[in-house]
């Protein structure tokens, strides 16, 4: 390579003599041949410098200041001498680590690919291999600290000892103000200024009233053990939901409110065909840091007294969009958006999820509408809200092609139409779960397996669909069909 170089600058060499007279009479005195090259500092004469570096690097191979004149790189122990060679080399690295050791390049390290999302935004491995984010750790850090000088969470905020007296007359904090139950209710009502109730399982977020919350709460979390019967895992951390008071404030929410600040939280346009839906675009700033809030959203009407009895449902709805966001989340197409500023992109976000579209909206139905009621007194029937879900589907035509239910697709167009896909997805899970079909029962318990053990969930997802498919006649039976 230094011969043909040296070659290739021939004509230059014997176009200068005192150039040349220079380099032979330094000989291989790479200090003398250093020096010379030093004095050909200008852009008139870069190649006579070129010529020097490549007589050093005759006598000296590795010398990194001429190397670096020649703007050779370095990499792995070794000089590569254009930036064309170098790259071939690390793509062939790059297949070859990931071939035998399972890894790719994430800047100067070597990473399994689950991992690169989190070292992209930052996030630190703490023992036990998990990730966490830079404002958990520091939400983390405060709370140590606070706790340590005796304050305590109202809900979840935090109150210092000396307000401990407005906590005792029944107040609630609400920024730096102390309010009557009534007045946080309507301090609460407002959009980005909602309660925050921290229940067993999940985290309510809402503008109803106090009552209302409470009872969004306690609805959530009765979700949790029929989701981890389906998916046979839970969140690490409790999901949030969001609990809207109306319906205008779900669609000011939902598509956007540039008056309240509000940017759109969904891109499907999904919102509009149900009373609740999954946020897949909603983000946030905290403490400088971009921070991905993606959470299932629904909206309960109390003052309606039509409206006012479906909202359990919405609430159960939602919760499950946040407990499967929760399992199966979207980190590659949510860490570029946090640290490259690119705008969201529905098809790439979906397109990470290891739990098809349809057991995903499948599960939400099923806990909304599909589940056994433990609240219903020994003369009642446990199973109203199956039978009245199975009672719409017959009302609407009955069940639709299976094949179509798998495709799952929803059209803000035929509100009526994905409805009824919808609860049709929620009677094929109830199948799953309380049909007794031993094939489907078998390929089910895969799936979770697959889901759990970071195995190949999607073909696991495509042997139950399959299963389902061929045990149509015990789906139609166990329906009533």
């Amino acid at each position: 390579m230094i011969q043909s170089l040296l070659l290739t600058l021939a004509p230059v060499l014997l176009a200068g003599e005192d150039h040349l007279e220079k380099i032979t009479a330094a000989g291989a005195d790479v200090a003398r041949l250093w020096e010379l090259s030093r004095s050909y500092d200008g852009d008139e004469t870069r190649e006579e410098q070129r010529a020097v570096l490549a007589r050093i690097l005759e006598v000296d191979p590795d010398h990194e200041g001429a190397r670096k004149g020649l703007r050779h790189h370095r990499y792995d122990g070794r000089w590569f001498e254009t930036y064309a060679e170098l790259s071939r080399y690390r793509r062939a690295e790059d297949a070859r680590m990931l071939a035998e050791h399972g890894l790719v390049r994430f800047r100067d390290q070597w990473i399994l690919p689950r991992d690169v999302p989190f070292a992209r935004m930052g996030w630190v491995r703490e023992e036990g291999g998990q990730w966490t984010s830079p404002v958990r750790l520091t939400a983390r850090a405060r709370e140590a600290e606070r706790t340590a000088e005796g304050w305590q969470q109202q809900d979840l905020t935090w109150v210092h000892p000396d307000d401990f007296d407005k906590w005792r007359e029944g107040l609630w904090k609400c920024g730096d103000r102390w309010l009557t139950v009534e007045e946080a209710d309507r301090f609460h009502s407002q959009l980005g200024q909602w309660w925050e109730l921290a229940g067993e399982h999940y985290v309510a977020l809402g503008t109803l009233d106090r009552a209302g919350m409470e009872w969004a709460r306690h609805y959530a979390d009765k979700t949790w053990a029929d989701l981890a019967r389906i998916f046979g895992l839970t969140p690490r951390e409790r999901p949030e939901l969001l609990v809207l008071r109306d319906v205008d404030q779900y669609n000011a929410f939902a598509g956007g409110d540039p008056n309240a600040g509000v940017d759109p939280t969904e891109s499907t346009g999904h919102s509009s065909v149900h009373y609740a839906y999954f946020a897949e675009a909603w983000f946030d700033q905290q403490e400088d840091q971009g921070v991905y809030r993606g959470s299932g959203v629904c909206y309960w009407d109390r003052s309606d007294d039509q409206l006012a009895p479906f909202g359990r449902h919405a609430v159960r709805h939602a919760a499950a969009q946040s407990f499967v966001e929760g399992i199966d989340p979207s980190w590659e197409s949510v860490s570029l958006i946090l640290t490259g500023g690119e705008p969201f992109q529905g098809e790439a976000f979906w397109g990470e999820k290891r739990v098809p579209r349809w057991l995903r909206y499948g599960a939400c139905a099923y806990v909304e509408r599909y589940f056994r009621d433990p609240d219903v007194g020994e003369d009642g029937n446990p199973w109203w809200t199956r039978d009245w879900s199975i009672g719409n589907i017959v009302s609407l035509g009955g069940l639709g092609e299976l094949e179509a239910i798998f495709a799952f697709q929803l059209d803000s167009n035929d509100i009526e139409g994905s409805r009824k896909r919808i609860n049709e997805s929620g009677l094929l899970v109830s199948f799953i779960l309380d049909g007794g079909c031993a094939p489907v029962i078998e390929k089910h318990r895969a799936f979770k397996q697959a889901l759990r053990e970071d195995g190949d969930a999607a073909e696991a997802a495509e042997a139950l669909q399959q299963a389902v498919l061929e045990n149509r006649g015990s789906l139609m039976r166990y329906a009533g069909l």
